[in-house]
């Protein structure tokens, strides 16, 4: 199998010819790398979507982006949570290197890492990569490129305004099911304080300090533009949304 022998047959892949999730590659090395947006178009005209780290070169001219984060302290809790609960389940096959090392990156500046990773390190070492300054301003930078960013928030309002003009429909977004996570976290018992979380994954809070910024402007601008071209008197954008 071009995914490696290690992969078990039963796993679940999705199209494998359209994206490939971090659960379906176990080697990062093993993951498909296109040198050019053109060989992107040529033999993944469906790529719809990265997992476990953004792919360069970015295509920006031939495909929208977007992007949804999490609070870094939050996310990166979850995450050990998550993968400690999956330790003592028929699911979890994943050797214990493997396992140790994914619980390494989880919990350590992930987003700036996924966002940076193959930009500044071939496939053999990006699991090794370790985020720093250079990485953080370069992640924040790359966002401000996206054409959408997405929390799940409290603003129903903004999720579906974002989600129309990304094509994706106009229902209104659930709650996630996590959204009450920190009512519970006492009780799950992180196996580090807060503190050291926040620590580990400095980096990633300015990043996402920095993408909620993004988020807000965006926010206004969706929700006045949603508003505006429901209205059936305008035929094109209203000149007092054009500088927004």
């Amino acid at each position: 199998s071009e995914y490696g022998s290690d992969i078990p047959a039963d796993t679940n892949c999705w199209e494998r010819e359209h994206f490939y999730p971090m659960w379906c590659i176990y080697y990062l090395g093993t993951r498909p790398k296109w040198e050019s947006c053109e060989a992107l178009d040529e033999n993944t005209p469906g790529f719809v979507m990265n997992e476990n780290y953004l792919d360069y070169p970015l295509c920006m001219q031939q495909r929208l982006y977007s992007a949804l984060v999490r609070e870094p302290v939050e996310r990166a809790i979850s995450h050990e949570l998550h993968l400690d609960a999956l330790k003592d389940t028929d699911h979890h096959d994943l050797p214990q290197r493997l396992f140790e090392s994914r619980l390494a990156m989880g919990r350590m500046n992930y987003m700036t890492w996924a966002l940076t990773a193959d930009l500044f390190a071939d496939n053999l070492d990006k699991a090794s990569l370790v985020p720093g300054r250079m990485h953080a301003e370069v992640a924040m930078d790359t966002l401000s490129r996206f054409d959408f960013i997405m929390e799940l928030s409290e603003d129903e309002e903004c999720d579906a305004a974002v989600l129309h003009f990304m094509g994706l429909g106009d229902d209104v977004v659930e709650p996630r099911m996590n959204a009450d996570f920190g009512k519970f976290e006492a009780k799950w018992h992180p196996p580090q304080p807060r503190s050291v979380y926040e620590e580990w994954n400095n980096l990633d809070r300015e990043v996402f300090a920095y993408a909620k910024r993004l988020i807000e402007v965006d926010c206004e601008f969706f929700k006045r533009l949603r508003k505006a071209n429901s209205k059936p008197r305008y035929h094109h954008m209203p000149k007092n949304l054009a500088g927004i």
